[in-house]
């Protein structure tokens, strides 16, 4: 098995920090490439974040969680 770290994109060029604002899916759960995973909110606007890889998801941050860019989010295994 395979685990792949996603990690709090950069959004913008200005961005630091971002806020977890919602979990689409839930710990344990099989996602798809492409799938909508979680929603990260900036000083300017959210972001829907879609999933790069195919695998079991768990989540590391919580919603409301304000986290740097870069900062682990979730693992997902394949």
């Amino acid at each position: 098995m395979a685990r792949m770290t996603l990690k709090v994109p950069k959004g913008a060029v200005s961005m630091q920090n971002g806020t977890i604002a919602e979990w689409f899916v839930a710990a344990g759960d099989t996602v798809a490439i492409g799938q909508l995973i979680y929603a990260i909110e900036t000083e300017k606007t959210t972001l829907e974040v879609e999933s790069p890889f195919a695998g079991i998801i768990t989540p590391l941050a919580e919603v409301g969680q304000t986290l740097p860019v870069g900062a682990p989010v979730a693992t997902i295994e394949s």
